[in-house]
């Protein structure tokens, strides 16, 4: 079936059949010769419910609208999932069933902002715990470690009956505590989240690079072979093992963990860092300025790398690409005094030129 909308969805006949499916597949189909610039096709399959009483003109019914929708969020289908959500509470603005649902698909799609804003009015009027978490957990995602603290612990540990969003609470309870310095609390809640997803890789990690900060490295080695052990090209895990070597001096073996990470994945900035400090004053640095190439393709704005790069070309005399990092650097970091410094001292070396 293909389709092309022009009318609102809810009064059109294809919104009557989305409402009253049993299952819906969407996919893209490659782009015809005949077929505008700003056009896209998509077929749509639509599996019937069976027994359906509901006719193909008639959208109106709330709990079957829901239903459908619910089905599409828990099958993966969240932007389908959404415009029912949304086209329910339309309807009725106080339909606490539709409102969860679209906030759960806001956090889905990473609209954060849409999804507070759903879970905020659902906390005020209803203060379920649910919704404190689902709120505390969109406030985590702003950086707003205070207000998810200040919610995470009004809850009620055993209002939460979804395994899913108690998992989701435990662990980011978890980690707000471990960077509280409240390290009992978080292991706590770390456990209990392990007893929801018992093999949570995240859980794992977590746990090491807790057992790292209270200097425990045997405990701390344990979860990351564990975490490793389900998964070995899990970066974290390998970062971590090149933390607790770097640590205990072993400075060959954090070498291979880090460079293991950044193969897992060049966007790691935490085993990008410790490589630096592990390779600074070696003889050659080509193979470090090449991983520190590869990181600045996938994050460009990462301003720290930057100034590190930068410092690290000075050190070797090359004065006119260590002077563009440092530009670069500059407009990130404008406020960080080390930045500052670094440009003043290339700036007297202007003249010295790549070498």
């Amino acid at each position: 079936m293909t389709s092309s909308i022009e009318k609102p969805i809810e009064n059109s006949p294809f919104f009557a059949l989305m409402s009253d499916a049993e299952r819906i597949q969407v996919e893209e189909v490659p782009q015809s010769a005949a077929a505008g610039p700003s056009e896209r096709t998509f077929l749509v399959r639509i599996q019937a419910r069976p027994h359906s009483s509901t006719s193909l003109g008639d959208s109106s019914n709330p709990d079957q609208i829901l239903d459908n929708a619910e089905l599409l969020l828990k099958n993966g289908d969240t932007l389908l999932a959404r415009n029912l959500f949304s086209f329910a509470l339309r309807k009725n603005l106080k339909n606490e069933r539709a409102m969860e649902g679209l906030g759960a698909c806001f956090l889905k799609l990473n609209e954060i902002m849409a999804a507070k804003k759903c879970f905020k009015a659902l906390w005020e009027i209803h203060q379920k715990s649910s919704y404190a978490v689902q709120l505390a957990l969109c406030y985590l995602n702003e950086q707003n470690e205070e207000a998810a603290l200040s919610l995470f612990e009004q809850v009620k540990e055993d209002s939460v009956q979804q395994w899913e969003l108690k998992y989701e609470f435990y662990k980011g309870f978890g980690n707000v505590l471990t960077r509280k310095g409240r390290f009992a609390e978080a292991e706590s809640c770390y456990q209990k989240a392990l007893m929801c997803v018992p093999n949570s890789l995240a859980v794992m990690v977590n746990l090491g690079m807790l057992k790292i900060t209270q200097e425990r490295f045997k405990e701390a080695s344990d979860w990351f072979q564990k975490a490793l052990a389900l998964d070995p090209m899990h970066s974290k895990a390998s970062c971590g093992m090149g933390m607790i070597h770097f640590q205990e001096n072993r400075v060959e073996k954090a070498i291979e963990c880090f460079q293991k990470a950044l193969d897992c994945n060049k966007a790691n900035a935490v085993a990008l860092q410790y490589l630096i400090r592990c390779l600074e004053f070696s003889n050659s640095k080509e193979t470090l300025f090449s991983r520190i190439r590869e990181f600045l393709k996938t994050e460009p704005n990462h301003g720290e790398i930057r100034f590190q790069f930068a410092r690290l070309l000075m050190q070797e005399s090359r004065f006119s690409e260590a002077s563009e990092q440092s530009e670069k650097a500059l407009k990130l970091l404008p406020q960080d005094p080390r930045v500052g410094e670094l440009k003043k001292i290339l700036i007297q070396n202007r003249h010295r030129g790549a070498v």
